[in-house]
């Protein structure tokens, strides 16, 4: 069962970021079977630290390229970042599986995030990064 079934409209045409953008979605999917399959606290937060780090990881590799290519739309795109960073930690303390709208809001929240943000910003620097032959 998938929350989120991968397009090749959601592709930014860079092989190494759409893998990492595939690995997002994998998460988020992971959360969602879970939750139908009797999810666990600990599961739950595992899950969420991993999400965090893995997202983390991912930020800093587009920040880096886009600060290698002088990228104009850099501290817009950090602060979506930023921002992301700080909702999941936000969730890491106070979600639950006790508190089922609460999972299913994370679950919701982070489909439309990165979905948003595939669509919109990271589209943004697609061009740019193909044009310097980044795969």
């Amino acid at each position: 069962m998938s929350f989120i079934t991968w397009h090749d409209r959601y592709s930014v045409g860079v092989h190494s970021i759409n893998d990492q953008h595939k690995k997002l979605v994998e998460m988020i999917n992971n959360l969602y079977a879970e939750f139908y399959n009797g999810i666990t606290d600990e599961f739950l937060n595992k899950l969420i630290v991993e999400l965090e780090k893995y997202a983390v990881y991912h930020f800093a590799y587009e920040e880096k390229f886009m600060k290698l290519y002088n990228y104009n739309d850099l501290k817009a795109h950090e602060d979506e970042h930023n921002t992301f960073v700080e909702k999941i930690k936000k969730y890491k303390e106070t979600v639950s599986v006790s508190n089922k709208i609460e999972v299913i809001d994370l679950a919701t929240y982070l489909k439309n995030w990165l979905l948003k943000h595939i669509m919109g910003t990271d589209k943004k620097y697609s061009k740019l990064f193909q044009e310097k032959e980044m795969d």
